[in-house]
């Protein structure tokens, strides 16, 4: 009998050993302290567990229940409580010698096992304590009032070899609740972190009900805390739970080493949920037992009940990947079609951040208090990144029956939808009503606004080639009538091509640097907008508006159909003026040259740019393209110095396209316009984004002859290249043909230019035909100056019985890859025999000493 005892004692102690080191440790809850900063309030509620009475297990060894905590889930509730063992003793205590059970308030009897971070924990060391959390699936019971966790050690003289040892009754006054204010300590991946609930807002959109929950959470760790894979519930005062989901702008968040963070989270709940006294449950999902594991729960503060709608022109803020984005319906104009209500919204975006922020592709709607919902082109809102304090203005349009009510309408702002995501609304924003100004080219009308009241006319409006793209083009000049002078604001534009608005940023460039306009007097400004070039237009509005940021406001919208396609040119235009204040200047064409290639050409433009300013100033940069008969254009490249040009200054611009072969190039005309970037001028050394006022200039291509010798200076402008001397020379029994020149080469200063793509090709050929060639870059691999050496060397076998002939110095002016023919000219060979090996005499043979290697 002892030994069968002695045998179940074993197999018992492995079947508990085993409970221990059966579960993984790939999912756990964080463990949960008690905040050392709680007030009275809530020590109170952590005492209610520490003043029941400890088990003592044998002597010196006591065990204490220290949490419990109950969690829903769809396939059983979770509960999970920690017990507290304290070893007085001077050995190490076995912990399968104990194990508990709890009892549900139902009667149920249920064991528990140890969570997996605790399952290595298998002994008490002497003078020390150990905390243990267990697990155990307790289906529905959905309260933890009655419920009792008891313990059990071994005894071999029962039948069912265990004894009961002692337990603890939940208390009836313990909640495992936080209470509202106050904040808990948390163990998330090895840190400490402080949560504290800060506010709970029912909102109220299309007949549903959203919670929107805010989180205080602060790391009190030493690393940076990253998202971690908690699940949040939101539970009603009914015990109905509902899963929370991160916002947008609290998603894949990281929390830095003492750093603050507030979050938020979003649920959906059905109409007929109480939103009085509802808590916060958060939980951690362990895939091995298929269980989400409590963590820790809150009381939540009293919901309050924002409303979505903001008012006209009022300031929207909401976070974004934890920045703040600020938002403002900032102008709002309707005209009618039909039966339709057109639209035209203006909506200012702006990243209030300390970083870079991509917008969520925001879907758009204008909402009717009928309760009908129209769609908004939201295609600007995709992907729209944003710098730091970086604003854009976009611009929408909708259409709306006019038999809908047009003053109540609003603006709905709703984040994309997806998976596992609640749809919530960002902002319903008011839309202010006010009918659209409607204006014809070339008319003056007269208008009044907080600056003054002055006549507008829409002079013209172009649309001409950019890119892949096309360029519109709107010059506007505003009259100062009144009889004092007034100043201008700062204004940025918009462009509605049809009822489409032009995808930011439509440029706004003034033709006069000073603001101040006197009584009578007129300032030009150019609005430049982009949009596809197959696109076509029955219909243009565009607008000017007043002051930047919170300060927008409408200045003026002038509508017009009378576009003018493309880029039109009278007469044999040899030179044309740029008129622009300060930059005044006289362009002409000095030459054009056509490079032919194989299957393209390069056609390739000095033109010749002269200040007329009295004063060192910066030139315009220079937009070009080449146009055909047929209203075909050929974007081109343009160097310019980045220089400033003194008075009577003189600039050399170079120009050039590649064309298809078939092009005929001097049906060309060229075309430049001042390219402009930044609603401004682009200076020499910037990069234009557009242009404006485009001249043309007759095109006159040369056809420079070749050279028949070198001597009399080969042009490479502005480099002069001439070979005074070459000399080639080969040796009997060698290989090698060394060629030297003797060149001067000298530049013309009289222009300042930009960089110089032109290269001199040098080419060698032989008397056998065999050639060589190196491209060089005057003024570096050539320097300028006279009488200066440069060598080259051909290599062939036929070179050793080589004794006289020719070779041939051919040049060539090299550009983005394509030739052209400078000129050539040969020169005789020096031949060099072989040096005449010396006879050498052999001595006789000395009989005295026959060879030592001779027979015996």
């Amino acid at each position: 009998m002892k030994n069968y005892r002695t045998c179940a004692a074993l197999v018992l102690g492995a079947i508990i050993a085993s409970q221990h080191l059966a579960l993984s440790a790939s999912a756990a809850p964080g463990s949960v302290t008690a905040n050392k900063t709680a007030n009275p309030m809530q020590q109170n509620q952590v005492n209610v567990l520490s003043q029941l009475p400890a088990v003592a297990i044998q002597a010196g060894i006591s065990v204490r229940l220290a949490n419990v905590q109950l969690a829903k889930g769809d396939g059983g509730n979770s509960l999970t409580y920690t017990l507290l063992y304290s070893n007085t003793s001077s050995s190490t205590y076995k912990l399968f010698n104990v194990f508990s059970k709890i009892t549900t308030p139902a009667g149920a009897s249920l064991k528990s096992s140890p969570i997996p971070e605790d399952k290595t924990k298998l002994e008490v060391p002497p003078k020390e304590q150990l905390a243990i959390t267990y697990y155990v699936n307790v289906s529905k019971t959905a309260s933890l009032q009655g419920l009792s966790i008891s313990l059990f050690g071994f005894d071999f003289s029962g039948s069912d070899y265990q004894k009961k040892l002692g337990s603890f009754t939940v208390p009836a006054a313990y909640t495992p609740y936080v209470q509202q204010g106050l904040s808990k300590q948390i163990t998330i991946s090895n840190l400490p972190v402080s949560l504290k609930p800060e506010s709970l807002q029912i909102f109220s959109f299309n007949n549903k009900i959203y919670a929107k929950v805010a989180l205080s959470l602060t790391n009190q760790g030493a690393k940076v805390l990253a998202t971690p894979g908690h699940r949040v519930f939101l539970e009603s005062s009914g015990g109905s739970a509902f899963e929370l989901m991160l916002d947008s702008a609290s998603r894949d968040y990281k929390v830095q080493s003492g750093e603050n963070k507030k979050i938020f989270y979003l649920a959906e709940l059905p109409a007929y949920i109480p939103t009085t006294r509802m808590s916060l449950i958060i939980t951690r999902e362990n895939a091995e037992l298929k269980a989400d594991l409590p963590v820790v729960s809150f009381r939540l503060p009293e919901a309050s009940y924002p409303s979505l709608e903001v008012n006209a022109y009022a300031v929207k803020k909401f976070g974004v990947s934890s920045n703040t984005i600020e938002t403002q319906l900032k102008q709002a104009s309707v005209s009618s079609t039909g039966e339709k209500a057109l639209w035209t919204l203006k909506l200012r975006i702006r990243n209030a951040g300390n970083k870079a922020v991509t917008l969520p592709a925001y879907e758009l709607s204008v909402t009717a208090k009928e309760g009908y919902s129209f769609p908004v082109n939201s295609k600007a809102l995709a992907s729209l990144t944003l710098k730091p304090l970086e604003e854009k203005i976009l611009q929408f349009s909708a259409e709306v029956p006019l038999n809908v009510n047009q003053s109540t309408l609003k603006l709905q702002m709703v984040e994309p939808a997806a998976e596992g995501k609640t749809i919530f609304p960002t902002a319903m924003y008011k839309i202010p009503y006010s009918l659209e100004m409607t204006n014809s080219i070339a008319s003056e009308y007269i208008l009044d606004s907080s600056f003054g009241t002055f006549g507008a006319v829409l002079e013209s409006v172009q649309r001409m080639p950019w890119t892949t793209e096309d360029l519109l083009v709107g010059t506007i000049r505003i009259r100062n009538v009144r009889d004092a002078a007034v100043t201008l604001p700062a204004f940025t534009g918009t462009i509605h091509a049809g009822q489409t608005a032009l995808d930011a940023p439509v440029q706004v460039v003034a033709a006069a640097s000073s603001q101040q306009l006197a009584a009578g007097a007129s300032a030009v400004y150019y609005v430049i907008g982009k949009l596809p070039y197959e696109q076509s237009l029955d219909q243009l509005r565009i607008g000017l508006n007043s002051g930047t940021g919170d300060t927008t406001e409408p200045f003026l919208s002038l509508k017009t159909q009378q576009v003018v396609p493309g880029m039109s040119a009278t007469g044999d235009n040899t030179t044309f003026k740029i008129d622009t204040a300060g930059k005044r200047a006289e362009v002409k064409e000095r030459r054009t040259l056509l490079y032919p290639g194989a299957s393209q050409n390069i056609l390739y433009t000095e033109l010749e740019v002269s200040s007329l300013e009295a004063r060192r100033a910066e030139l315009s940069k220079l937009v070009a393209y080449y146009k055909t008969p047929d209203n075909t254009y050929y974007e081109a490249e343009v160097s310019q110095s980045a220089l400033a040009a003194g008075p009577k200054g003189k600039s050399l611009v170079s120009v050039w396209s590649k064309l298809p072969a078939s092009i005929d190039a001097s049906q060309l005309t060229l075309f430049a316009g001042e390219g402009v970037s930044e609603n401004k001028l682009t200076t020499p050394d910037g990069t234009p984004t557009a242009y404006i006022n485009p001249k043309a200039l007759t095109l006159h291509i040369q056809t420079p002859a070749a050279l028949v010798t070198l001597g009399s200076g080969v042009p490479l402008f502005p480099y002069t290249f001439t070979v005074t001397q070459a000399t080639g020379a080969v040796s009997e029994g060698q290989d090698t043909l060394s060629v030297n020149l003797t060149y001067t080469l000298a530049k013309d200063n009289q222009y300042d230019m930009g960089a110089n793509a032109h290269k001199l090709v040098v080419q060698l050929t032989d008397p056998l035909g065999q050639t060589q060639e190196r491209t060089l870059v005057p003024g570096t691999d050539l320097v300028t100056g006279k009488f200066l050496s440069y060598s080259m060397t051909l290599t062939s076998n036929a070179y050793k019985t080589l004794r006289s002939g020719k070779f041939l110095v051919t040049l060539y002016d090299e550009f983005q890859g394509e030739r052209i023919l400078l000129g050539s000219q040969s020169y005789s060979l020096t031949y060099t025999p072989a040096a005449k090996a010396p006879e050498i005499t052999t001595a006789p043979k000395n009989a005295a000493n026959p060879d030592p290697g001779g027979s015996l």
